[in-house]
């Protein structure tokens, strides 16, 4: 999303972790911690969505807030995404999804953890644009993948009408639409993002 909205020109090479390619030498040779994504600029590579976030908003001077605070905010939920919403959404998806053996008690749990984060991230919302104040930052492009195929994971935002407008107003963002194209045009996965 990111890239779309500064039109960086990149070069998409899909991993396919559901057939392990995460796992082969010439991968680990680049992220011997065998996860995406991974971004190579130049000989350099950065590993973690967050901090890929991070890297290249320095780099093309966007989605930082220049306020303090707001800045201070985005720091908070990027912390957030990667400790809290990523891990417990992408296991609801394992255990939902994936799984050989389904497991309703982990799934409860997730969801219990899911369902408090999808209403914190509605009460941080009240009164706001986005979710550090009135400019859109990093901090939303990292909370609004999960949060944008909730159905696909079971989870629903009926009645979260904060969280709901927002998910609206960055859906609708041209590189947004752009991006969610991009990437449901290149899933490897069964269900294509939409």
């Amino acid at each position: 999303m990111l890239l779309m909205e500064t039109d960086a020109e990149f070069e998409f090479v899909p991993i396919n972790i559901r057939a392990g390619e995460q796992h082969k030498r010439e991968f680990l040779d680049i992220n011997p911690a065998g996860k995406v994504p991974v971004l190579r600029d130049g000989s350099q590579h950065q590993t973690e969505s967050n901090a890929i976030l991070m890297s290249l908003a320095h780099k093309m001077n966007w989605g930082l807030p220049e306020d303090p605070k707001e800045y201070g905010c985005m720091i908070s939920w990027l912390f957030y995404q990667a400790s809290t919403q990523g891990p417990h959404f992408g296991q609801i998806e394992y255990w939902n999804k994936l799984a050989k053996q389904p497991n309703t008690r982990a799934l409860t749990h997730l969801r219990t953890i899911a369902n408090r984060t999808i209403q914190h991230l509605d009460d941080q919302l009240k009164g706001r644009q986005f979710i550090c104040g009135k400019n859109y930052s990093i901090a939303d492009i990292s909370l609004f993948p999960w949060l944008h195929i909730h159905d696909h994971l079971g989870l629903t935002i009926k009645g979260v009408n904060n969280l709901e407008l927002w998910l609206e107003r960055i859906g609708r963002r041209p590189a947004s639409m752009k991006a969610l194209a991009f990437l449901g045009s290149n899933s490897m996965f069964d269900k294509k993002i939409e």
